[in-house]
């Protein structure tokens, strides 16, 4: 991230151009202290992201027909014990859960179908490639490196289709991860399948919410370091 900063190349990497506080940290890497699991940064993250672009894609080419027609599509799709599909397609994804997701990117593929263009049907089938891809128990290097050129393959279709649509231009802290590390984590940690968010969980809430609960929103990096600091000391004296 560092090295993207100086370049000021930090918009290949979907980074914001902003100088984080922990690079004055020595020894520190972000990306080998905390790993991904899928549910959070897949399924309710990127996957949720691609919805809700697809949606505006949509609405952007022909207004809200185009986008009932897609939520009509979902409707009609045949009933199945192993299969949730929602009786009002996907008009509010607010509420879905990681198993709604995942049931949605079942089916897709197909709905997405001719609908609009090639790059769209595309990105759905590219994405399902390298999820699956993600599902696997053991990897050898070849597979790391298939993955890693699946993932590439996903990002940068889905940069291309949906680029007018994010706010950020991109600069997506997972979108991020997911291209540039996750095959580095695999190589140091093993399967995603292993993975947990437990503990950063517990930690993110001791040292990031209430820390920031606690500033008055005004440089908040700073408020919030001071606090975590004086919470350290105050227990190393103990």
């Amino acid at each position: 991230m560092l090295q993207y900063y100086n370049n000021g190349t930090t918009e290949k990497a979907s980074l914001e151009p902003v100088f984080n506080y922990f690079w004055n940290i020595p020894n520190i890497n972000v990306y080998v202290a905390t790993v991904p699991d899928r549910m959070h940064h897949l399924d309710l993250g990127l996957y949720r992201y691609q919805i809700e672009f697809t949606k505006k894609l949509l609405f952007e080419a022909e207004g809200k027909s185009l986008v009932d027609k897609m939520n009509r599509r979902i409707t009609l799709i045949s009933r199945h014990s192993e299969l949730k599909i929602f009786s009002g397609g996907l008009q509010s994804i607010a509420l879905l859960t990681a198993d709604n997701y995942r049931n949605i990117m079942k089916v897709m593929v197909f709905v997405v179908d001719d609908l609009l263009n090639k790059d769209l049907s595309e990105v759905y089938v590219k994405w399902n490639e390298m999820y699956l891809l993600s599902r696997q128990e053991m990897f050898k290097e070849s597979d790391l490196k298939n993955f890693q050129e699946a993932i590439e393959k996903w990002a940068n279709l889905f940069i291309k289709l949906f680029g007018q649509f994010s706010n950020s231009d991109f600069k997506l802290p997972k979108l991020h991860s997911w291209v540039h590390h996750i095959v580095d984590t695999i190589r140091e940690f093993g399967a995603i399948n292993g993975y947990t968010t437990e503990t950063y969980e517990a930690l993110h809430k001791t040292y990031v919410k209430i820390p920031y609960r606690l500033s008055n929103k005004k440089d908040v990096e700073e408020q919030m370091m001071k606090t975590v600091n004086i919470n350290i000391n105050y227990y190393v004296k103990l």
